[in-house]
């Protein structure tokens, strides 16, 4: 029993009763229309596929799993209300004022001794929506589990003065939590008189466009030893190179690209004539060059050491203690002897100063444009100062720090339902007038559900989508084909695809060029495509590279399922149609 005089109970389609309300399965083109007349006709051959959620025969634990829309599902929740009497007679559905449907997570606890991890189905959080408009999962004390989802319904204090009462509320509403809700429906009058019962439903939310801006209240569980494994020898105290990564070479940013560094070090063997067996051995000077390049990418893209951040700046004053050694060729000047000769020049240049300067050079570099600016250069170090093992691990911690923040700034946001391996229960909650016109409104709720999962998009629900048809490419649809889309193109672009060809993409660069996408005329372009014709493009390069990733992966029999159907003459009347 869930309040004093209301039952709310769970009913099946066959009208078997449930403590819990029941959660129901069907196509979703079979609601609402077949999803009724089945609910109205209860001994008769059903013309929907309404049936339970199933459990899948692999769910650990086994919890009923529920499918998004993208899926072509939909779920169901259906209760029926009737009074605590004697032969408890059914609720006027005309007392339902209005009733709804709140999903509820359960909370994930720590698994015991460093097991694993474990869901507190008995301990909720509910989606609320604070006074600033911010959604999120909180936790519900248990005195407002059972209030209204909405703050405005509930009961307000009062002083027995109105302007007193009306502030109050104002105050009251500043700090109150919103709790999402889906709508709930009672049955069509005729289905529930027929029935001699009181049937309420609402579909069940398995997708949400809501999301949660506010970042994880704990942080991702990084571990030093982690960071210490993926750094490159050149931040490492006990792996420093003895010999620096190509020393006195001038690079640009071409040379952070493979297809380049393969170019200017080709493999030193490989198979030939008189050994076509050989395995091809790469130039150790391009894996000497990925020291740096992975040092430069993972300080810029992972750590943020030169975004300004107090984090970053940390990690760069650690490493402007170390210094590199450059050797740039100096002006020609006189000598003792008056004779002109070369000179080179040593500088000694901070560690964290050197990256940055790189950072801006080889990754910040903008090629674009119709006069683009001169291509700088690096010149690379002679030699690199040994990082101290008491600097090192401070290296890794201010890496820590600064990696933790970037790390809970990618986690949010977060959407409503994006964790698939999450638990969740719902109820259904009632606003019924009531007897006597004097009292207030009741609101009374449903017990909670059994526990369930929803499903991830990419999961299979068993149901396919309908095929999707492909033109036939002949003269006569050639000729009828018109552009049905169009994109605006900026003149940048459109030069940088002009001068693209398929053998300076093979070369790594665009035309064979620099690849920079300079020169051209400065006028935008307005492209129109055949969408059909696209997908007939897109449907031949996918062909090739998924028979390319099946030597690796042996995804062909997942991904693709081709099966030969005759063809069917367009004048052929259909057979068995109704």
């Amino acid at each position: 029993m869930v309040g004093r005089d209301i039952l709310v109970h769970g009913v099946e389609m066959d009208g078997t009763q449930r403590m819990r309300p029941v959660l129901l399965e069907m196509h979703d083109d079979d609601f609402p229309v077949r999803f009724l007349r089945d609910l109205a006709s209860p001994h008769q051959t059903p013309i929907s596929s309404t049936g339970p959620v199933q459990v899948p025969a692999d769910a650990k634990p086994a919890y009923p799993v529920l499918y998004q829309p993208v899926q072509l599902m939909l779920n169901v929740a259906m209760v029926k209300l009737s009074c605590d009497c004697p032969f408890s007679p059914r609720i006027d559905p005309r007392r339902i004022l209005s009733a709804g449907l709140v999903v509820r997570r359960a909370i994930r606890r720590a698994g015991v001794k460093g097991g694993p991890a474990w869901d507190d189905v008995e301990t909720l959080k509910a989606w609320m929506k604070d006074p600033t408009g911010k959604f999120g999962w909180r936790m519900l004390p248990p005195n407002q589990a059972d209030l209204d989802p909405d703050p405005t319904q509930r009961p307000q204090l009062s002083s027995g003065q109105a302007e007193v009462d009306a502030k109050l509320a104002l105050m009251a509403q500043k700090i109150a939590y919103t709790e999402s809700t889906t709508p709930a429906f009672a049955a069509p009058p005729a289905v529930n008189s027929s029935l001699d019962r009181t049937i309420v439903y609402a579909v069940i939310p398995t997708a949400s466009s809501e999301v949660c801006d506010t970042e994880p209240a704990s942080p991702p569980n990084i571990r030093r030893e982690d960071i210490a494994d993926m750094l490159p020898a050149l931040l490492l105290s006990n792996k420093m190179p003895v010999t620096p990564p190509i020393p006195k070479t001038k690079i640009d940013f071409r040379w952070m690209t493979d297809d380049f560094l393969n170019q200017i070090y080709p493999p030193i063997s490989g198979p030939s004539s008189s050994d076509p067996t050989a395995a091809t051995v790469p130039d150790p000077r391009i894996a000497a060059f990925h020291m740096f390049s992975t040092s430069l990418r993972l300080l810029q893209a992972v750590f943020g050491a030169f975004d300004g951040t107090d984090e970053g700046n940390a990690i760069l004053n650690i490493l402007n203690g170390y210094h590199v050694t450059i050797v740039e060729p100096a002006r020609q000047r006189d000598a003792i002897d008056g004779k002109s000769a070369a000179a080179e020049r040593l500088m000694r240049v901070p560690m964290g100063i050197f990256l940055g300067d790189a950072k801006t050079k080889l990754l910040d570099y903008d090629g674009y444009g119709n006069t683009p600016p001169p291509i700088p250069t690096v010149t690379m170090p002679t030699a690199w100062d040994p990082i101290s093992g008491k600097d090192e691990k401070a290296l890794v911690g201010a890496m820590l720090a600064a990696l933790v923040p970037k790390s809970q700034a990618m986690l949010a946001p977060q959407g409503r339902f994006q964790d698939e391996t999450r638990v969740y229960r719902l109820r259904l909650f009632f606003r019924l007038k009531p007897e006597n016109p004097c009292c207030p409104t009741k609101l009374v709720w449903s017990h909670y559900s059994e526990p369930f999962r929803i499903a991830a998009w990419h999961e299979s629900s068993m149901r396919p989508h309908p095929p999707i048809a492909l033109p036939d490419p002949t003269l006569a649809y050639m000729n009828k084909a018109k552009p049905n889309c169009a994109f605006h193109v900026p003149a940048s672009l459109m030069n940088a695809v002009q001068g693209t060809t398929l053998s300076g993409l093979m070369k790594g660069s665009a035309g064979g060029g620099s690849g920079s996408g300079g020169g051209g005329l400065s006028l935008g372009w307005i492209c129109g495509f055949n969408i059909p014709l696209i997908t007939i493009c897109a449907f031949f390069v996918l062909s090739i590279f998924l028979a390319l990733l099946n030597i690796i992966f042996f995804w062909l029999p997942f991904i693709k399922i081709c099966i030969p159907f005759p063809s069917v003459s367009t004048s052929s009347p259909d057979e068995g149609a109704p």
